[in-house]
């Protein structure tokens, strides 16, 4: 089977590898589509932090958001057969620490991450995975859907940590993929006004089309006092953000009202935050907490795409063959696309 390798740095190919039968406790999956993650451009460019520490290490078959078919199962699965559609999650604890056992996995010491850290990932023809790590999605959901479960999970865990509520005003940091996930989450979560602030012209527009109650462009420079115009006077109790911009922190802190909880989803690539208010989350209240990963909620966001109430689909604005990879990522970088999706059959 082919599959794209990134060998390090700006250095990808098309390899072909051994078709295997799966080892016990795994399922072997035709990958059907597979999206392209912020992550993956940094893979690409050399700037993830995991390579950069040397936690991960190159070569990697890339590729953390993927839908696929199932082919067969290995011995002892149970609950999988032949022509099922699955997706799988990113993080894959070793469910025998106490770090696994208390729900948190993906924080795991020995865990691996799809497509990231020591597995390979979707960007192929064909992938290997553990079955207790695997969910069915019905086949009614199309496949550029389906395969932005992952993140839409990543959205999903963002608004659950922040408690979003009918009662909250949202404002969500970031016109990017995650950020326009974010505001569906919010809006599924029934948040009362849900505002999206960004950098660019049109995902802003995507953004109104997905139901923001406003799109505010930073070049405006009054962020804090627009997000207080569109609630009556009361700046918003719930910020996420999600650019992995430092100045987007300080921003986010001066935009929340008090007693808001500010939710971290962005990662920073290493950059600090300089000049933050801590006086102002001292004297406001504000919480602080960081959010990773998409851990124990899989069901629940597969089933709120399966009843139309999310749809990730909407997001996608390229679809290319597995050979455009390079390409894709080229797009990303640029921000020409919303979301690229690879499809190995195309």
């Amino acid at each position: 089977m082919r599959a794209v390798v990134i060998n390090g740095p700006k250095r990808v190919a098309i390899e072909e590898f051994p078709d295997v039968s799966p080892a016990p406790g795994q399922v072997s999956i035709r990958v059907l589509a597979t999206g392209i993650c912020g992550t993956d451009v940094e893979i690409f460019d050399g700037t993830m932090p995991y390579f950069t520490s040397g936690m991960a290490h190159y070569p990697v078959v890339p590729g953390h958001e993927w839908v696929g078919e199932v082919l067969a199962c290995g011995d002892g699965v149970e609950g999988f057969a032949a022509g099922d559609r699955v997706v799988g999650e990113c993080s894959v604890g070793c469910m025998h620490c106490a770090v696994c056992l208390s729900g948190r996995y993906h924080q795991c010491p020995n865990r691996t991450e799809t497509g990231i850290l020591g597995r390979r990932g979707g960007f192929a023809e064909r992938i290997e995975f553990p079955a207790l790590f695997l969910h069915r999605i019905s086949k009614s959901v199309p496949l550029q859907a389906a395969a932005l479960i992952e993140p839409a999970a990543v959205a999903f865990n963002g608004v659950r940590l922040a408690a979003v509520s009918p009662r909250d005003d949202v404002a969500i940091f970031g016109d990017g993929p995650i950020g326009l996930l974010l505001l569906m989450m919010a809006r599924a979560f029934g948040a009362r006004r849900v505002s999206v602030v960004g950098a660019t012209p049109h995902r802003l527009a995507l953004a109104e089309r997905l139901g923001a109650d406003a799109a505010i462009d930073v070049a405006d420079g009054r962020v804090a006092e627009r997000l207080a115009e569109i609630g009556d006077g009361r700046r918003p109790g719930v910020v996420i953000e999600a650019t992995g911009n430092p100045a987007a922190v300080n921003a986010a802190i001066a935009a929340i009202a008090p007693g808001g909880r500010l939710i971290l989803q962005g990662l920073f690539a290493g950059r600090k935050a300089d000049g933050i208010d801590l006086d102002r989350i001292v004297t406001s209240d504000i919480e602080i907490r960081g959010a990773l990963g998409s851990p124990g909620i899989w069901p629940d966001v597969i089933a709120l795409v399966e009843t139309g109430r999310v749809d990730p689909g909407a997001l996608v604005t390229e679809r290319l063959k597995l050979s455009e990879f390079e390409r894709g990522i080229g797009l990303v970088t640029s921000r020409s696309a919303v979301k690229v999706v690879v499809e190995p059959a195309l």
